[in-house]
């Protein structure tokens, strides 16, 4: 095949290899692989064909083919590349536009630039800072719930608290909106609205056209309701944020919710957000904060139930930082729990809340391993399998927190970090990682402090459900208070 000169992530000449010469699943016609895919095992669809494929290959749904990427170095370079040589995809965006949630996380080219910069303020280092009270609050709330189940002798879902608790969590410190679910709150419809959504959103990404515009079921039609009645709460406390701030000049310098830091940071005319940008990254950051932080803390519980040692080197860590005393946590306590933040990783790495990331070149492209990639052209990006390779991680399968502790006798692996990235890379990061591991680490912390966590016996196998984000199924936990 002739060599050709692409701009794209590699500038020097490489003989090039053509998208359609890519190996990949056999197709049906017209349909391509659209029937060998269901929406809850997508990611795990993908890996398989990654291992029969090899790192880079095609498929097709309908009458849309995709590039699936696992080669974790491929993968960074796409993503580091963003905004600049790729996007988001232009499916990704008329998905999220057609539930109302089209904000910085779908958004591409200006509109994204203008967006990150007046929304990375409500997630800097003193923002944060100001909500610990309020996460300590919560996660005090969690333990009574727990408390509350125990005694009754009732069997309770953990990883159903656990959304409960996020929900509440990222209601309260996104727009200061107390939904009360772990305290008992019977109306669970913005729990259930959230979940509708989300499945919404899984299961029309397999589509390449929005059939759901034109022809109404009885299931698009509980999504739009879903979606309105989510939208109409969103508006109502952006009115009450603009309230709120008028009525007390303390809150422009000390913002009490993202929402009112996302107000401030766009006062000015030329650049405000809109309100109608305001409903979709608040709806995005409910949607996202309240499902990805819930299933990184159900996984965590899965694995530490099958490691008591492990629970005692969080108490261990606890006691020494806090002096004996958990009820000392305080946004010092929570920046040195390095195990902790070690364990939660561990778990990123073998049960990733975002198995695949979505992307598209702007232009005709040629990736550093020579596949000619057009422009436009569907990308996945497979996070999971870089960080499960046996060349870059010792014994990938199995569960070592000790793996991302540096020590001077032994630096964290070098290649850990450019292999696994779940909250993404490059000028599209995640801006809400360092509060998703706030709030993982004063959960584990306190569960692990009051109660010894295990899985009962005969306990069903635990499995993987794609919706959006990669949450398990069948997961039981059995929590005992501690004497």
């Amino acid at each position: 095949m002739n060599a050709k000169m692409v701009k794209g992530v590699n500038s020097s000449v490489l003989p090039t290899i053509s998208f359609d010469d890519l190996p990949g699943p056999k197709q049906q016609v017209i349909l391509g692989n659209f029937t060998q895919i269901s929406a809850e095992s997508f990611h795990t669809h993908l890996e398989q064909w990654a291992k029969e494929y090899g790192s880079a290959y095609q498929m097709r749904l309908l009458n849309k083919p995709y590039l699936v990427i696992s080669d974790p170095k491929i993968g960074l370079e796409i993503i580091k590349q963003r905004p600049k040589l790729f996007n988001r995809t232009e499916r990704l965006e008329w998905l999220f536009a057609d539930l109302g949630i089209h904000g910085v996380f779908s958004s591409n080219g200006d509109k994204w630039k203008r967006q990150r910069r007046l929304i990375m303020p409500a997630f800097s280092y003193k923002t944060l800072a100001n909500f610990v009270p309020q996460l300590k609050s919560l996660s005090i709330n969690l333990q009574a719930a727990i408390d509350k189940k125990i005694a009754t002798g009732e069997v309770f879902n953990v990883h159903k608290l656990l959304q409960y608790f996020t929900i509440d969590i990222t209601t309260s410190l996104v727009f200061g909106y107390q939904t009360n679910m772990l305290l008992g709150n019977a109306d669970t419809s913005l729990r259930d609205n959230i979940d509708r959504l989300f499945r919404a959103l899984n299961k029309r990404s397999k589509y390449p056209f929005p059939w759901w515009r034109y022809i109404r079921t009885p299931e698009t039609r509980r999504i739009d309701k879903a979606r309105e009645e989510v939208y109409q709460l969103a508006v109502s406390m952006i009115t009450k944020a603009k309230v709120d701030l008028a009525g007390n000049s303390v809150l422009a310098d000390e913002p009490e919710t993202i929402l009112q830091a996302m107000i401030v940071a766009s006062d000015s005319e030329e650049s405000k957000l809109t309100d109608d940008e305001l409903v979709a990254n608040i709806l995005t950051l409910l949607l996202a904060g309240e499902d990805t932080t819930s299933n990184m803390l159900a996984w965590t519980l899965y694995y530490l139930a099958q490691n008591p040692s492990l629970q005692q080197q969080v108490i261990d860590e606890v006691s020494r930082v806090c002096d004996g005393d958990i009820e000392k946590v305080d946004l010092t306590a929570l920046e040195q729990f390095e195990f902790i933040e070690a364990i939660l990783r561990e778990g990123l790495r073998l049960k990733g809340t975002a198995p695949l990331i979505s992307a598209e070149p702007t232009e005709d492209t040629v990736l550093s391993n020579g596949i000619k990639v057009p422009k436009g052209t569907a990308i996945f990006i497979l996070t999971r399998p870089g960080g499960l390779d046996e060349k870059v991680v010792a014994c990938p399968e199995k569960f070592n927190p000790e793996r991302w502790l540096s020590t001077p006798e032994k630096p964290v692996c070098p290649h850990l970090q450019s292999s696994h990235i779940p909250f993404g890379a490059g000028a599209r990061h995640c801006p809400g990682e360092r509060l998703a591991m706030m709030e993982g680490k004063a959960v584990i912390a306190r569960l692990c402090w009051y109660y010894v966590i295990s899985q009962p016996e005969q306990a069903p196998e635990v499995g993987e459900e794609f919706a959006f984000t990669m949450r398990p199924t069948n997961l039981a936990l059995t929590l005992t208070p501690r004497k």
